[in-house]
């Protein structure tokens, strides 16, 4: 689904991501992690045809996305780490205006079904302003599903909920990627949601891979602290 090779990213002469090369697989929800400033968000606005890398190649189910960003698009979505919303809708009128814009023209009941799957069933009528950050993080996740993307990309999707919200939530993207076939890229700092999500991962630190494999339960802490201390870089 992801080929990524020899990815490089520079700011101002500081080097972001100095050399990926990662693949992901069709059915996989893969572990995209690293402390902060390691280079996981950049990476994410470059698959997702946000902004240009310095060079390298990526594919995308067989789409360049340097030289096909739209046909990439038409089968990704993604929940950025910082959403926007138009506070003075309704989650309702909120996913009407994005079905829209995305060609889906989704019924209301199937808005109402895929409010309810998130978890905001009862606040379809609400307008967001009154939503809280967990409920405004359910609204971003609902808005990712509209297109029924192939690839989904998750910056955070757990941020700012509840130990039961988070399971939902759990709950809900391992239905989308057992019954749907959805491959899922979950960018994270949250081990135990890598831990009960993923089969596979790979940790960045400084812009580089320090580590990737597949996911065994009860060492995801240790491996994450121990490839992203600095004295073994």
């Amino acid at each position: 689904m992801i080929t990524v090779e020899n990815l490089v990213k520079r700011y101002d002469g500081y080097t972001a991501l100095d050399g990926l090369n990662f693949s992901v697989e069709e059915g996989d929800i893969f572990g995209f992690l690293g402390p902060n400033g390691a280079g996981k968000t950049t990476t994410i606005r470059i698959l997702t045809a946000i902004i240009k890398a310095d060079s390298g190649n990526v594919v995308i189910n067989g789409h360049d996305v340097f030289k096909e960003p739209m046909a990439v698009k038409e089968i990704i979505n993604a929940l950025p780490e910082s959403n926007g919303y138009y506070e003075w809708m309704t989650a309702r009128e909120y996913l009407e205006f994005f079905s829209n814009l995305y060609g889906e023209e989704m019924s209301r009941q199937e808005i109402d079904s895929l409010l309810e799957a998130v978890g905001l069933h009862g606040k379809e009528g609400h307008l967001i302003r009154s939503y809280s950050r967990g409920m405004k993080q359910r609204l971003g996740i609902a808005r990712a599903l509209i297109n029924k993307p192939k690839l989904l990309f998750l910056d955070e999707p757990t941020n700012g909920l509840d130990p039961k919200g988070r399971r939902d939530i759990h709950d809900l993207l391992m239905d989308l990627n057992r019954k749907q076939g959805t491959t899922i890229f979950l960018s994270t700092h949250l081990l135990d949601d890598v831990e009960r999500l993923c089969n596979r991962i790979v940790i960045i630190n400084y812009g580089k891979i320090v580590r990737a494999g597949e996911v065994k339960k009860g060492t995801i802490e240790d491996i994450f602290f121990l490839s992203t201390k600095e004295g073994m870089l």
